[in-house]
């Protein structure tokens, strides 16, 4: 991407953000965004099919650069959190940052997408640990077959979507880590599993 395409890019970015908390995400019309960003209709095309689809492309891009740092799942010696710990809370942070725009996915037209976002990055979070450590996979799981593992991913990172958006609902926002070791205890405990070492120890 060139500079002049960057600078496009980011002032768009800029516009949708700011016209979706005020007029809302099923308000945004092109012609909006562009004057915002002081760019023409066809500039707007050349990055995006309509607004939402720049909301999203925005906000996804956010999520995978805060997720990315997580995929290796690495764990302080000596820690006791789970390793999902700081990546969950990474995606509650971003969707803190974002309230006024997630917080309309309920009864939104574009809601949908909004949740797709957040599942689609705890998906990787949880595929990726899952790839990284098959040996975590319970007994009744065994042999983890394709419907198995695509059964097992879906009801994880649908549950914690579901409750990463029933927190960023409420008024609660301050104490991200409470939150977020709400949702992992509420989540099937073998995911949780810490690195065999700190887990005899713990023992």
């Amino acid at each position: 991407m060139d500079a002049r395409t960057r600078r496009s890019r980011g002032a768009l970015t800029d516009a949708v953000y700011r016209l979706a908390v005020e007029k809302g995400i099923d308000g945004l019309t092109v012609t909006e965004v562009a004057a915002a960003a002081a760019v023409s209709r066809d500039t707007f095309y050349r990055h995006a099919a309509d607004p939402v689809e720049l909301l999203c492309m925005a906000l996804q891009e956010e999520l995978a650069e805060t997720v990315a740092g997580y995929l290796a799942m690495p764990v302080a010696l000596g820690s006791t959190d789970s390793v999902f710990l700081a990546p969950a809370m990474a995606v509650m942070e971003h969707m803190r940052e974002h309230a006024a725009i997630y917080r309309q996915a309920p009864g939104s037209k574009s809601g949908a997408r909004l949740t797709a976002l957040i599942e689609a990055a705890a998906r990787r979070v949880i595929e990726t640990h899952l790839d990284n450590h098959p040996e975590i996979v319970p007994e009744p799981l065994q042999p983890m077959t394709d419907v198995v593992r695509q059964m097992s991913l879906a009801y994880a990172s649908s549950g914690a979507t579901a409750s990463f958006f029933a927190w960023i609902s409420g008024d609660e926002l301050a104490d991200v880590r409470r939150y977020a070791e709400v949702v992992l205890a509420s989540g099937p405990e073998w995911w949780l599993g810490l690195p065999e070492p700190i887990a005899a120890h713990t023992h």
